[in-house]
This record gives structure tokens, C-alpha cells and sequence, in this order.
């Protein structure tokens, strides 16, 4: 016997949208949320006249889930309403097409960053959030083909190119013609417009920033490198996640292919969204500078970040003796090589915008039966930036007990996020090109990222999301960053 297999069964009574979803369901959770954050910013751009225009929280909720299930197309989160039931459920079994889901998108891309900080805000009055942070960044290829990055020369090339086939077309069209004029420009004439306006803005760009090369489709892209040795069209991801919850508490996107200039921004931008700085930071070697050590000390925040150098001195994988072997004597100002002889101060060397650089030769080389491991050079060289004992206090720190136990939590903290975002939801290329658009999308991801655990935290608490959110807002009309939040909810929730 079978169970009854009727298709063309008729309902009696209307549908009830609730039981499209278990209880438990991930859209339940997008679905509480965003019926309860602020989007006044986005509501006040439409206007009363004209045809009803979809509600921004639908819309809002269909293209955050779709982020989430590793959906990002507009066409594909437009015909999704009318297949799946967690999408019909968040969009009420309205069904607007791509046009109006991309040109949503488009338009409110600013109000994004305002959801993410409230979202960030929830995190916090949940208890989700601590005081320890690590900062990392990723390469995320834009939407860009590497073949389409080209020097200024390979530029210049193609513009006489266009423009000399676009005079061939013309001519040809002026013999079919005559006087007198088609009805519309030909597509071959269009998109050679189209592409030679890419092309010099691109070039502009090129001029405009000094750089070598600049690609075509994306010009805010930059070439950079990634793990696997490939050179691609890229933005680097920089996200500062808690310890405690791995929620993403800052994020940002640059087009510097180096981590080196970004400990001070993430600093500020994590101090905007929680409205205070954490008490530890810790990063990798890439963030290491002597100016960001300096920076953290002066905020009186307790980082830990080895500097280049530091863990092959540690292994003692250098082929000669490393520097750490060598003891600095600060009264005397010398250095003390392994095997007891004094390297004194020799020179400076001036450096543009940095400071002067110090030079120890050693003069005993060749009576030293240590030469051999030491240099290969006639006199081994020393050489001593004066902010040298900011690295040298920042390793002694790494070297305790203590040390090595807070640096290691940036393992398991930082880097599992990137490897959700890319192996769980597939975002290794930007869908949107240009770096305001691949910023805020890369900060959609980031708010999918900080919902998913919420909903884990809520699941492990034995607690309705809905119930969590009527705790903090008060009923949730009033939004998540408007009056209404519970002072200590975290202890409530324990």
C-alpha cells in the first residue's frame, strides 16, 4: 500500500505560511530579525505616489537568506521565491523579479553597513561578545577576468584600435546609408562605445594612482597574490572577529594587497560599531609594524603580533646565525655576537620618512672559528632600528607561557570565518564590481556570518529568537539600535 499521491488535490482552506518552515529553520531567524532592525533610512526613500513598491523587509530578508545558502544572484533569488518554501515564506508568496531585487540592492547598498552594526549591537546585548579580538584579512578575486588587467601601452593600443574600427564601421554604415539615418545605432557601434569608455576611465585611473596596470572590467581591483600562487583582479577582506562567539565585530575592504597598513583602521571601525576598544588584539605577522605596536601601546591595548622574522628565528631555520643570537648591550651601545666578541657602532644610515639606521661591524671575523656559521661576508653586520625594542619586548612577550597561549586562540578565532564564508557559502568572487559595491556586499556576508551564530546561540540556550528579541526591544517595534535595550540581558539569558 501506498500513501495517497494526488497532484491535483485541491486545499479547502488557505495555507498557513508558518508551517512552510520547521520551528527550527535558519529563515525563522532572518525572519525575526529583520522584522525587528531599524530601516528608516531605507523606508524614507520611497515615496507614497505611484504603484505599492515591495516592502523593504522582504526584500531585505530574501536577499540576506539568499547570501546565506550560498545564493547571491538576483535571478536566482527572484525564482527561488517560486520554488522554495523558505523563500515564499520570507516573501509572503509575493514574488518580485530580478530587476526589482537587483535594483534594490543597488540602491540601498549604504543602509547595509547601518544593519550590520545593529546586528553587531544584538550580538553584544546577547553576551555573545568578550573583549579579545583577532584580526586577519583574505583575497577575495573581484569580478574581473585576470586578462583584463593591461598596462598603460596595452591601453593606448586598444583605444586606437576601437576608435580606428569604430571610423571603419561608420564609413561602411555611410555607404549603406547614404544621407540618410537608421533608426538606431548599430550594436556594434554601441558596445564599442561602451567598452572605450571602460577603457578610459580606466586609464584615468591609471594615471590618476601611478599604477603599472589596472584592469578593465573592475579598474578599483588590484592584481594581488593568492595562497595558491596564482596572480588574480582582487580586494582584500578584513574582518575583526571575538573571541568568544567568533561574531565579526568590524570589517572592512581595501585594495592594498598587504595587511600592513590596516591595525589602526580596524581598531577605529571596531570601536565605532561596539563603542569601545577591546583590551587584547592579536594578528599575524602581516600586521606587524613598528608603528602599529606603538599605536596599540598607546591605546593601552594588549596585542599579540609576531613580527616577520619571528617564527623562523624561533625554529632556527635560518642558515646563519640569526639575529637573536646576538645580545645588545644598550649602555654601551654594542651588540655581543655567539661567540663573545664586540660589535661596536659604526655608521648611520639616513632613510626618508623613517627613522636613522644603525650600524654595528663586527672586527674580529676573521679570528672567530664561528665565521663560517655566522656570514659569509669579511665582517658580519648588525643593524639596529631605534624602535627595535618594540619588536624585542613584543617576542619576549610571545615567548611566555601566557603569550603563546593568547596567540594560538587567533587560529581557531579568525581564520575558521574565512573558511566558513568560502567553503560553506562558496564566496571566493564578488558578484558586484567597483570597491563601495564589493565592500558592502563582503559586509552582507559578514552579517549572514554573525546571524548564523546567533541562531546557534539561541539553539544551544533553548531559547526562540523571537523571545530573545522581545526581551532586548521591548515587543520589537522599535528597532534594534532605538531605545528599548535590556541592560544585562546576557545574565538573563545564562
Amino acid at each position: 500500500m501506498f500513501k495517497k499521491y494526488d497532484q491535483k488535490q485541491q486545499f479547502l482552506l488557505p495555507l498557513n505560511l508558518e508551517s512552510f518552515v520547521s520551528e527550527d529553520h535558519i529563515s525563522r531567524v532572518i525572519n525575526d530579525l529583520f522584522d525587528t532592525v531599524d530601516i528608516n533610512a531605507i523606508e524614507s526613500t520611497y515615496s507614497e505616489e505611484g504603484c505599492p513598491a515591495y516592502h523593504p523587509r522582504l526584500l531585505l530578508k530574501i536577499l540576506f537568506y539568499g547570501y546565506l545558502i550560498n545564493i547571491r544572484s538576483s535571478r536566482k533569488i527572484g525564482g527561488m521565491t517560486e520554488t522554495d518554501t523558505a523563500f515564499m515564506y520570507l516573501a509572503a508568496m509575493q514574488k518580485p523579479d530580478f530587476h526589482t531585487i537587483c535594483r534594490f540592492r543597488s540602491t540601498h547598498l549604504d543602509s547595509i553597513r547601518e544593519i550590520f552594526s545593529q546586528i553587531v549591537a544584538l550580538c553584544k546585548e546577547m553576551g555573545l561578545i568578550g573583549s579579545s579580538i583577532s584580526i586577519d584579512g583574505t583575497k577575495v578575486k573581484a569580478n574581473a577576468s585576470p586578462k583584463q588587467s593591461k598596462s598603460s601601452d596595452a591601453i593606448e593600443k586598444e583605444i586606437d584600435k576601437i576608435l580606428r574600427e569604430s571610423i571603419e564601421t561608420d564609413e561602411r554604415e555611410d555607404e549603406i546609408y547614404g544621407d540618410s539615418t537608421p533608426y538606431r545605432i548599430s550594436e556594434e557601434l554601441v558596445d564599442k562605445k561602451h567598452r572605450l569608455e571602460k577603457i578610459k576611465a580606466a586609464k584615468k585611473k591609471m594615471d590618476e594612482e601611478k599604477l603599472k596596470k589596472v584592469n578593465i572590467t573592475d579598474p578599483d581591483a588590484k592584481i594581488m597574490k593568492h595562497k595558491d600562487g596564482s596572480l588574480k583582479p582582487s580586494y582584500n577582506c578584513q574582518v575583526a572577529v571575538d573571541e568568544k562567539e567568533q561574531i565579526i565585530v568590524a570589517a572592512d575592504l581595501v585594495d592594498e594587497e598587504n595587511d600592513l597598513h590596516q591595525i589602526e583602521p580596524m581598531i577605529e571601525n571596531v570601536k565605532e560599531t561596539l563603542g569601545y576598544k577591546p583590551t587584547i588584539v592579536l594578528a599575524d605577522a602581516g600586521y606587524f609594524s613598528y608603528d602599529n605596536v606603538q599605536f596599540l601601546l598607546d591605546e593601552e591595548i594588549d596585542a599579540y603580533i609576531p613580527d616577520n622574522f619571528y617564527e623562523v628565528e624561533k625554529r632556527g631555520k635560518t642558515k646563519k646565525f640569526r639575529k637573536l643570537l646576538f645580545t645588545y648591550d644598550e649602555m654601551k651601545d654594542c651588540y655581543y655576537c655567539p661567540a663573545a666578541f664586540e660589535i661596536p657602532f659604526t655608521r648611520i644610515q639616513k632613510r626618508e620618512n623613517e627613522p636613522d639606521l644603525r650600524y654595528y661591524v663586527c672586527k674580529y671575523c676573521s679570528l672567530c672559528v664561528l665565521k663560517n656559521a655566522c656570514t659569509d661576508s669579511k665582517n658580519r653586520t648588525i643593524t639596529r632600528d631605534p624602535r627595535e625594542y618594540l619588536m624585542e619586548d613584543m617576542r619576549a612577550k610571545l615567548n611566555t607561557e601566557e603569550g603563546t597561549e593568547q596567540y594560538q586562540k587567533r587560529m581557531y578565532t579568525v581564520e575558521p570565518v574565512f573558511g566558513q564564508m568560502k567553503q560553506d557559502r562558496g564566496f571566493r568572487e564578488f558578484l558586484l564590481r567597483g570597491k563601495r559595491k564589493t565592500k558592502i556586499e563582503f559586509l552582507m556576508m559578514c552579517t549572514v556570518h554573525n546571524i548564523k551564530k546567533i541562531a546557534d546561540f539561541a539553539k544551544r540556550r533553548g531559547k526562540s529568537l523571537k523571545e530573545i528579541l522581545n526581551m532586548i526591544t521591548g515587543g520589537g517595534s522599535q528597532g534594534l539600535n532605538k531605545g528599548g535595550v535590556l541592560a544585562g540581558i546576557a545574565n538573563m539569558l545564562c
